[in-house]
């Protein structure tokens, strides 16, 4: 009898072991089998953003292709053309009557004004050129058109010791500054643009801030989720290609800051 409880106590232990040994086989394949769902879902995700991201270089790269041929069109047929007509204007000045002459020339000097304003973008669209004399001065240049073309301050001010952006950020970097300008001059009703650059150690922190008359950061993500696209999400685009991360803060008619933080 009591070789028969031995027997049947060997038994359950081996046949619990067993068990036991199954079920953590079992275990083990399911992890294992759910490790490499993880690692395949993350490939998946690693590759749609490295596919997304490509995309979006190569849409930013055609984007920079189209502007220069526009910059070049400027420069070379349109401003042709204005200079052409400031020309001939100085001809009909000689031979206009008294009468006329008040009228001719304030169109030569409109003429002029043009020509100098094509000039201005044509530069500012030139991507070579941008790129050879680098982000920083290209910012001054900008503004400096802003201030004469609005005629209202847009101001520039560095703090720490600067240094070069390398030529692709730089360049991102500023066409993301033109729309931030851009949306400024057609929305804010502003009557003044600064512009911070603060070079850290690791770190550019860009900051615009104008004195427009703001508006509701929440009513404006809340047109981006019902819209799917707007000057934001290209915005944060072009941040998202140069690492860097773009912040926006604004109140009712207390003006709005953007805020640039770009690693060196």
């Amino acid at each position: 009898m009591s070789t028969s409880n031995s027997e049947i106590t060997v038994t359950i232990v081996i046949s619990t072991i067993l068990l036991l040994l199954f079920v953590a086989v079992i275990i083990y394949f399911l992890f294992k089998h759910q490790y490499k769902r993880h690692l395949h879902n993350k490939e998946i995700i690693e590759l749609k953003e490295s596919f997304n991201k490509i995309l979006l270089n190569s849409k930013i790269e055609i984007q920079e292709q189209t502007l220069d041929h526009i910059s070049k069109e400027l420069h070379s047929n349109i401003s042709q053309s204005a200079s052409l007509i400031n020309i001939n204007l100085s001809e009909i000045l000689m031979k206009c009557n008294d009468d006329n002459k008040e009228n001719v020339i304030e169109t030569k000097h409109l003429a002029k004004q043009l020509l100098s304003e094509l000039k201005s973008i044509s530069t500012a669209l030139n991507t070579d050129y941008i790129m050879k004399i680098g982000f920083s001065r290209a910012l001054e240049k900008e503004l400096e058109r802003v201030s004469k073309s609005m005629k209202y301050p847009a101001i520039i001010t560095k703090n720490g010791n600067a240094f070069k952006l390398n030529p692709e950020k730089g360049i991102i970097l500023f066409r993301l500054c033109q729309e931030v300008i851009n949306n400024i001059i057609n929305y804010a009703n502003a009557t003044r643009i600064i512009v911070n650059l603060n070079y850290a150690a690791n770190e550019l922190v860009l900051e615009i801030e104008d004195n427009g008359i703001g508006f509701n950061i929440n009513n404006t993500k809340e047109q981006i989720d019902k819209k799917g696209s707007t000057g934001m999400i290209n915005m944060n685009k072009r941040a998202k290609v140069i690492n860097a991360t773009l912040s926006i803060s604004s109140e009712i008619n207390k003006g709005t800051k953007v805020s640039i933080r770009i690693p060196k």
